[in-house]
């Protein structure tokens, strides 16, 4: 039998932070330096922080290069204070392994048009956005989109600058420093899953463009929400401050971007009363680029792949806490 809607006492928070400090929430018994060293790869060299201003406040999140001028990154980042773009100022987007306080200044962000006609409802699947640059960065190869590849079950690699901690506590450090992490592509919206216990969740209501990552524990399975109760070497959960930030694939020894980080998710488990902090168990919503195929290209004027023989692309808060609407 079904346990009920993901959306019944479902706690969601959209990612997104200031501060200087560590990404993504690691396993209580892997070493941090795992996590640091992964996202120097060059082949995420493409991640980058965006830095905006909205009144008084300042805010950090997430992005992935997929043109030498544009940015992808989240819907919400973009949004503003009307998930238009209103509100947003002095907006950057830089590289490197720690947020600087410096980077090129964008001259537009253009939030996805479902995310705002829809008000910025996460459960749509739809919390994407653009940034342009005023001037292009060449130093960096923009990351490359996939919009074919079935991604359930797959290992995706998820590149942000997001707050940090261990699974036992959830996010309790700062954001500010770039961390890769690792975890399985376990559902999408609109599936009915099994849980660790064995009962089963519904994602009725949630669209099938959100995929969902759970946090597995290391020693006690029944924690597991979702696909696999085993969790990988470097499993890892997206924090506040990782929005935006790419998930990204390997194809036949090629890395790929397929997914936005969006949103974290915690259910009403009797062993867990912190709500949606990224602790074991809780949940990570990415939204999949791979229904997003004609906007992205129709809004930054770069051809499409079957035009050029090569082209690479790629992808980034305010912490908010949202219900499911009806």
């Amino acid at each position: 039998m079904r346990c009920g809607s993901i959306s019944a006492g479902v706690a969601c928070v959209l990612l997104g932070f200031l501060a200087a400090g560590r990404a993504g929430v690691i396993r209580d018994d892997v070493n941090d330096s795992l996590y640091t060293s992964l996202a120097a790869q060059s082949v995420y060299d493409s991640v980058g922080f965006l830095r905006w201003n909205e009144g008084a406040s300042g805010y950090i999140a997430s992005g992935t290069l997929i043109s030498s001028e544009w940015v992808l990154t989240a819907g919400h980042v973009v949004g503003g204070t009307n998930n238009y773009g209103a509100g947003v100022s002095g907006m950057f987007f830089g590289l490197g392994s720690v947020y600087s306080g410096t980077g090129i200044a964008a001259t537009e962000w253009i939030p996805y048009s479902g995310w705002s006609s829809s008000n910025g409802d996460v459960w749509a699947g739809v919390d994407l956005g653009l940034v342009r640059l005023s001037q292009p960065i060449t130093t960096v190869t923009p990351a490359l989109l996939d919009f074919s590849t079935p991604l359930l079950g797959l290992l995706g690699t998820s590149v942000g600058y997001g707050r940090s901690g261990i699974g036992s506590g959830g996010m309790s450090t700062p954001a500010g420093t770039k961390r890769a992490g690792q975890n399985m592509i376990d559902a999408r919206g609109g599936m009915v899953t099994t849980m660790g216990s064995g009962t089963l969740l519904d994602l009725d209501g949630i669209s099938p463009t959100v995929l969902f990552q759970d946090f597995d524990h290391p020693t006690d399975l029944v924690a597991s929400t979702m696909g696999s109760v085993t969790p990988v070497a470097q499993e890892y959960l997206i924090a506040s401050g990782d929005s935006g930030g790419g998930l990204f694939i390997d194809v036949g020894g090629v890395t790929k971007l397929v997914g936005v980080s969006s949103f974290l998710a915690s259910l009403p488990y009797p062993w867990d009363t912190t709500g949606a902090n990224a602790d074991y168990g809780d949940l990570a919503g990415v939204v999949s680029v791979q229904s997003f195929e004609n906007w992205i290209f129709t809004v930054t004027g770069v051809p499409e792949p079957s035009v050029v023989s090569l082209l690479f692309f790629g992808l980034g808060g305010l912490v908010l806490m949202r219900g499911r609407r009806k």
